[in-house]
């Protein structure tokens, strides 16, 4: 009979409560002397409108803006009134924006505090919706406010919150000037979705690992920023069983986007180029290097361009992946590598282990020796976004 897998979370804790009702308890998990807990991947809920007061007057219609939709009691985000969310999607959006802490930084360092994490790198919750908006100049204006915001945040948080900035990626002549400009905010990292969409120019479908994107990864390179691509660019579905095939989809792994940049030679092109992944754990991570040796001994004489290096070689030289609970993962960090892997709490959603990290910590910490636990826990975060 075949084993049963569990995740992590359910070995370590009983029942799993709403994410706004849990009791936060991983500042008394025992981690290695000299341990700072960092969690890779978080999130903020928009409450306050970053656009009202940041944009010219002159756009404000143009513009998404954020209100209390009091029919649906949740903050909702649209353009003239129209929100984004339904009855169906406010259901599942207030099991996680109950909590002060998702959208006000006093509250939020306060759960942070409990959980016992130090710092945190956070993503927006709808932002990535916008990065096909049609309308061009407003989307540019969309994301630049959006960073000059985070930067505000990550100022106010007193240097333990760090916004993930979002470039404008679609047209590479303004490309670089816009990474350039999430450096000088004091951000520490972008990202750029998975699905990226044309060319509003042309309609070309955009590829990563073309020559015109090349001024996205030479702008990383240059500003010494870290790439991010982060799972799930949409919201759950009515249709029957749709939110759970959606976060089955949702939480599978980064392959075509890795093999981008492998086989397109764009990490032969930027040596100094760093990747992360976030929010799909890490044990897609040697299945997908197993067939990525496969492909370069079966058909590498056919490659166009070829490569330098052996594909894992680039993974353990440029990449990095966040996880949460994954059980199977930790079991094959002799193929991932301890220092290519930086947990999170995932916070505040309702997924994350925020509220039972306790356990997760200590766990990790059983799993490996203490010199890879505080890697792990926070110490290659720290090194990668620059964080102290």
């Amino acid at each position: 009979m075949a084993s049963t897998i569990v995740s992590t979370r359910n070995m370590a804790i009983e029942g799993v409560a709403p994410s706004w009702q849990r009791q936060f308890n991983g500042a008394q998990a025992k981690v290695p002397e000299g341990t700072i807990i960092v969690s890779a991947d978080n999130h903020w809920s928009l409450a306050e409108d970053p656009w009202k007061a940041r944009a010219p007057a002159s756009m404000q219609d143009r513009l998404p803006h954020v209100w209390w939709d009091e029919a649906l009691g949740v903050n909702n985000i649209g353009f003239n009134g129209v929100g984004v969310y339904n009855e169906l999607r406010a259901q599942g959006i207030k099991s996680i924006e109950a909590r002060p802490g998702t959208h006000r930084i006093k509250e939020r360092m306060a759960d942070l505090d409990a959980d016992g994490v130090a710092m945190e790198i956070v993503f927006p919750q709808l932002l990535l919706m916008f990065n096909a908006h049609p309308d061009i100049e407003a989307r540019e204006l969309i994301f630049r406010t959006y960073n000059e915001y985070l930067a505000d945040l990550q100022k106010e948080s007193g240097g333990r919150y760090f916004g993930v900035g979002f470039p404008n990626f679609w047209d590479p002549s303004k490309t670089r000037e816009s990474i350039h400009h999430i450096k000088d905010l004091g951000l520490k990292s972008f990202v750029t979705p998975l699905s990226p969409g044309v060319f509003p120019d042309s309609g070309a479908p955009i590829w990563y690992a073309s020559q015109e994107m090349d001024v996205l990864w030479s702008a990383a390179e240059e500003c010494n920023l870290p790439v991010w691509f982060h799972a799930g660019e949409s919201l759950p579905v009515g249709n029957p069983g749709g939110a759970g095939a959606l976060m089955l989809g949702i939480f599978m792994p980064f392959r075509k986007q890795w093999g981008e940049l492998v086989f397109g030679g764009v990490f032969d092109r930027h040596p100094n180029l760093r990747v992360a992944f976030a929010e799909a754990g890490i044990n897609w991570v040697p299945g997908m290097l197993q067939d990525a040796e496969m492909i370069v001994d079966t058909i590498g004489a056919n490659l166009m361009p070829g490569i330098k290096h052996r594909p894992s070689d680039y993974w353990h030289q440029n990449c990095y992946s966040t996880f949460m609970a994954d059980n199977v993962g930790l079991e094959m960090l002799k193929y991932i590598g301890s220092d290519r892997v930086m947990w999170a709490t995932d916070y505040p959603h309702s997924e994350g282990v925020h509220g039972y990290s306790k356990a997760i910590i200590e766990d990790v910490v059983a799993r490996v020796s203490p010199a890879e636990a505080k890697r792990i826990l926070g110490g290659t975060a720290i090194e990668l976004f620059d964080l102290v």
